[in-house]
């Protein structure tokens, strides 16, 4: 009989974030893939959060197979917060590929570090290996090689994390729709993780994190230094963008300034323009079309400011409007 009440919890490696299994980090290039790997690793390897989350200090390989050693230990030094890399932090720059022998060397590994709880291959491209007919093609080759890893991983009790690009293909309601390849390399992850930028060059960027063991979850991270730090939910980056566009409003600005000296302005939109203008602020609407952008600004105005706002008249354009800073 099966035990419901008897569930064992998850064993994270990254609380709520990275499980034992088989995932995927995927973004176009020189986006900063490898410097988040490289730090999740040293995070990781020494038990310290990563982006605000927990970790469980363990052994970590970072197969780092495009990056030379030079390049790597350079990399380090510009991230570490430490005088000496911890014995938990391994790296390796060449490895065979999956058709020959990756799996192999990998079960060495494990016989010879103990504790061993996350692989992080940089990139798959390099272990990905050549499919022939056999193989049912680069769909079947792809499904059968990444249940393979799905398979070691859940043997080891550990997180195999693929870095992996994403293509010019892009579906705006679904960010995993980008990872590049065929549905076969995404049919056995356990978790996938995708950055997207709007321009290389902007220093923030999208995580989107979709998995078996973790919430669906999507936030702003940023580059600070070499080092990726969470900046907030997207709901939250929404709500900051909406303020700010909202109180850099040409409208917004003259409203509060008329209401400065004594907290309440009546006047026509015309006057309204005039005042702004004074002021060093241009309002590019007509009275009627200013008319209706306050009316549309209302709630904002009351909630955010605690600004009344109510005409005298029909409401038109030419109709005296009143603004009065309410009592907090």
């Amino acid at each position: 009989m099966i035990d419901l009440e008897h569930v064992e919890p998850i064993d994270f490696i990254i609380d709520d974030m990275l499980s034992p299994g088989l995932s995927m980090l995927a973004a176009d290039p020189k986006i900063g893939k490898s410097w988040f790997s490289l730090l999740m690793c040293l995070c990781v390897s020494q038990g310290r959060k990563f982006l605000g989350y927990n970790t469980h200090k363990c052994n970590v390989l970072y197969l780092a197979l495009e990056d030379s050693d030079n390049r790597m230990k350079s990399r380090i030094k510009r991230i570490f917060e430490g005088d000496k890399l911890p014995d938990t932090f391994n790296y390796c720059i060449e490895i065979n590929d999956l058709s020959s022998g990756f799996i192999e060397q990998m079960e060495l590994v494990c016989q010879s570090m103990s504790d061993l709880r996350l692989i992080v291959v940089d990139t798959l491209q390099c272990i990905r290996g050549q499919y022939n007919n056999k193989d049912g093609g680069a769909y079947g080759y792809d499904y059968k090689k990444m249940n393979k890893l799905k398979s070691f991983a859940k043997k080891h009790n550990l997180a195999i994390l693929l870095i992996h690009h994403t293509s010019k293909m892009d579906n705006p309601n679904d960010p995993f729709f980008s990872i590049s390849g065929t549905r076969g390399l995404t049919g056995a992850l356990d978790l996938m993780m995708v950055i997207k930028k709007e321009n290389v060059s902007d220093k923030q960027a999208k995580l989107y994190i979709r998995g078996c063991d973790v919430d669906n979850d999507a936030f702003v991270i940023e580059m600070q230094d070499c080092r990726w730090a969470k900046v907030g939910t997207l709901e939250e980056m929404q709500e900051r963008d909406t303020l700010r566009q909202y109180q850099n409003n040409p409208i917004v600005r003259a409203v509060n300034k008329a209401l400065e000296e004594s907290g309440q302005w009546r006047g026509r939109m015309t006057e309204l323009i005039e005042f702004a203008e004074r002021n060093g602020i241009h309002i590019n609407f007509t009275p009627q079309q200013l008319s209706k952008e306050i009316n549309s600004l209302e709630y904002q105005l009351r909630m955010i400011d605690g600004i009344e706002h109510g005409t005298v008249g029909n409401g038109k354009g030419s109709s005296p409007h009143v603004f009065k800073k309410c009592k907090q």
